[in-house]
C-alpha cells in the first residue's frame, strides 16, 4: 500500500434504522456541516481511509467522499404491503423467490449451517414492500434474505439483497472495496472487509457486491462483532455471482413459494434460543407417526412433520394445506403454559365468540375444543368469511399442542348455500395428541 493520507469518517446517528412489520424506516445518508464536531457516544467511527492506493482490479481509484463534514441518517417511515407476484414487480414471483433462496442455501459450504429461526430470518427471500405513491425518495424495490449463518467457532448475521438496477458499475473509489473480480460472464463483484464503531463498540462486515450483465445487484452481506466471519470472501463472491439471482432467470417450472412465518398463540416466554433441534425433530417424528396412523388422512402440500421456529418466543408452528380443497391446517407446539380452567357459563366472557368445550385426559391433560361456524365467525376486511375448528391439548408439563383447521365461505355461490367443512374434531383431536410431552 503507497504512503498516503488518512482519512477518518465520523457518523452522527441521527437515527436508528428499523424493520417493523408492515412498515419499514427507509434511511439516507446526508452531509451535515455541523458534523465536524460530532463527539461521544452518538458518534460512529469507521475505519480510516487511506489514498491515494491501489486496489486489485481497478485501473483507477477515484478519492473517497470530502470529510468535511460528517454523515447523517435521515428517516421517514411509511407502510407498505409486502406481497409475492405483485403486478408492480413482475421480477419477483412467489416461485422466484423460492427458487432464489434455494440456490443461495445450495451454494453455500457443507460445514456452515443456518442457524434455527423463523423462515423470514433462515435466509428465505422476502416479498417486496410495496409503497406506490408513498415511496420515500431515493427507494429502490428489493427483496432480502437474512438470517445467522455458523461455521465452526465463528458465526455472523448475513444479509443478501437483490434488486434491479440500472446504475451499472461504479466507479472504484477509496473504501468503498478492497477488490474488483471480472467475471468471463461478464459479472463484476467489488469485496470489501471493514468495521465501524458506536457507543465504543466495534462491529466487523464483510459484503460481496456483484453487477449481473443483465443489471441485477446483489449485495451479500456479514456482520459480526469479531474479524472472525463463517464464510470466506471468496465464498461470499461466489453467493453474490450466483447466476439463479439474476432477476431476468425465471424460476424452473414448478418451484415452490418460500415458507412463510407461522404464529404460535401461547403464554410462553422463551426465545428461539431455547430451541434445540432435537426437540424439533423428535415433534416432527411425532406427529408424523401420528398422522401416518389415521384411517384416510388427507394428503398435505408438505409434511406435517414441518415444524419451524415461530416468529418469536420458542414454540414452533407450522402452516399446511389439504392437496385439493380450500381447507388449511394450522399446528404449533409451546411449552410452559397452565392447565386451562373453563369458565363459569354465567361468566359475561362467555356470552361472546365460540363455546368452548373442556374435557380431562387420564394423565390429567386437558383438552378444549371449539367450532367456530357461521353464526360467529368473523368477516374480514375482503369479504372472506372463515370457518373454523380447533383442539388444543395441554399437558401437565406445561407443553401445549395447538391444531386448528379452516375453511372460507364462498358467498358467491348460488343458493342454496353449502357450508364446507374444516378437518373433523376427530383428526384435529388426534393431531393435539400427539405424543409430544416435552418443550422445548
Amino acid at each position: 500500500m503507497p504512503e498516503g493520507r488518512r482519512h477518518d469518517v465520523i457518523i452522527d446517528i441521527s437515527v436508528i434504522v428499523t424493520v417493523v412489520a408492515l412498515g419499514v424506516v427507509a434511511a439516507g445518508l446526508l452531509r451535515s456541516p455541523e458534523s465536524a464536531v460530532a463527539e461521544g457516544d452518538s458518534a460512529v467511527v469507521s475505519e480510516p481511509i487511506e489514498y491515494p492506493v491501489d486496489i486489485p482490479g481497478c485501473p483507477e481509484v477515484e478519492p473517497p467522499p470530502s470529510d468535511e463534514g460528517d454523515l447523517v441518517m435521515s428517516s421517514s417511515i411509511v407502510d407498505g404491503t409486502p406481497s409475492y407476484d405483485d403486478p408492480a414487480f413482475p421480477w419477483l414471483t412467489s416461485g422466484k423467490a423460492g427458487a432464489m433462496s434455494d440456490a443461495v442455501l445450495a451454494a453455500l459450504p457443507a460445514d456452515v449451517t443456518v442457524v434455527l429461526a423463523a423462515p423470514s430470518q433462515s435466509v428465505t427471500f422476502q416479498p417486496v414492500d410495496d409503497f406506490g405513491d408513498a415511496a420515500p425518495d431515493g427507494f429502490e424495490p428489493s427483496t432480502s434474505a437474512r438470517g445467522e449463518l455458523a461455521r465452526a467457532d465463528s458465526s455472523a448475521y448475513t444479509s443478501i439483497d437483490v434488486r434491479p438496477s440500472e446504475a451499472g458499475i461504479p466507479a472504484c473509489v477509496a473504501g468503498a472495496l478492497d477488490a474488483r473480480i471480472a467475471d468471463s460472464d461478464g459479472t463484476v463483484i467489488d469485496t470489501n472487509d471493514n468495521w465501524y464503531e458506536y457507543g465504543g463498540k466495534r462491529t466487523h462486515f464483510r459484503t460481496a457486491t456483484a453487477y449481473h450483465p443483465d443489471g441485477t445487484q446483489v449485495t451479500a452481506s456479514l456482520t459480526g462483532a469479531s474479524g472472525e466471519f463463517p464464510l470466506e470472501t471468496s465464498e461470499l463472491a461466489t453467493v453474490a455471482a450466483l447466476p439463479d439471482l439474476r432477476l431476468t432467470v425465471p424460476a424452473p417450472a414448478g418451484a415452490s413459494a418460500p415458507r412463510q412465518d407461522c404464529y404460535v398463540s401461547s403464554g410462553e416466554t422463551g426465545t428461539v434460543a431455547d430451541i434445540r433441534p432435537g426437540s424439533v425433530e423428535a415433534a416432527d417424528d411425532a406427529l408424523t407417526t401420528t398422522w401416518e396412523s389415521l384411517p384416510d388422512a388427507p394428503p398435505l402440500n408438505r409434511p406435517i412433520g414441518s415444524l419451524v421456529p415461530g416468529s418469536y418466543g420458542s414454540g414452533v408452528c407450522t402452516d399446511l394445506e389439504v392437496v385439493g380443497t380450500d381447507i388449511a391446517l394450522s399446528i404449533s407446539v409451546s411449552g410452559g403454559s397452565a392447565l386451562p380452567v373453563a369458565l363459569d357459563p354465567y361468566d359475561p366472557e362467555s356470552a361472546y365468540g365460540p363455546v368452548i368445550e373442556f374435557r380431562t385426559l387420564p394423565d390429567g391433560s386437558v383438552v378444549e375444543s371449539y367450532d367456530v361456524d357461521i353464526a360467529n365467525s368473523l368477516v374480514s376486511e375482503d369479504g372472506t368469511t372463515e370457518l373454523t375448528r380447533s383442539v388444543t391439548v395441554t399437558r401437565p408439563s406445561g407443553v401445549q399442542v395447538s391444531v386448528r383447521s379452516s375453511v372460507a365461505l364462498d358467498w358467491t355461490q348460488s343458493a342454496p348455500l353449502v357450508l364446507p367443512d374444516p378437518l373433523p374434531f376427530d383428526v384435529l383431536d388426534a393431531v393435539a395428541q400427539a405424543p409430544i410431552v416435552q418443550w422445548p
